[in-house]
């Protein structure tokens, strides 16, 4: 029994160890960000076209311009480049129109490295 709880204490500890913690003000101002997307719209709706069940359905609102930002805590990797936030509608996998909603999308050299349905980080709205 005492090894048991030995190996579990080792393994928590581990697990534990593995967190990451949030960039200091150095990092963020020294990380790469890659490139500017100038094409951050073309990005966008490739993105939804491989993603969504019937992209053929997809009407966007308003896709923002992009903004140097960094999105991380202290439970998962911190993930640098460029927010741009996407206001659409489309069919879902039922074919039910999900109604206009604002998501999140983060761009690294021209490939999106993290998306955030609703726009909301952590309880933090990410878009206006």
């Amino acid at each position: 029994m005492k090894k048991l709880l030995a190996a579990l204490a080792v393994i928590s500890a581990g697990m534990l160890s593995g967190c990451t913690s949030l960039p200091s003000e150095q990092e963020i101002s020294d990380a790469d960000y890659g490139a500017y997307p100038d094409d951050y719209e073309n990005i966008v709706k490739t993105y939804y076209g491989y993603h969504l069940t019937h992209p053929d359905s997809v009407e966007y609102s308003k896709i923002e311009k992009p903004k140097r930002y960094w999105l991380g805590n202290e439970l998962d990797s911190v993930y640098y480049g460029y927010l741009v936030c996407a206001t659409l509608n489309y069919r879902n996998m039922v074919g039910k129109d999900t109604g206009f909603n604002t998501h999140a999308l983060l761009i690294h050299d021209g490939l999106v490295v993290k998306y955030v349905e609703d726009g909301e980080w952590w309880g933090k709205p990410l878009c206006n």
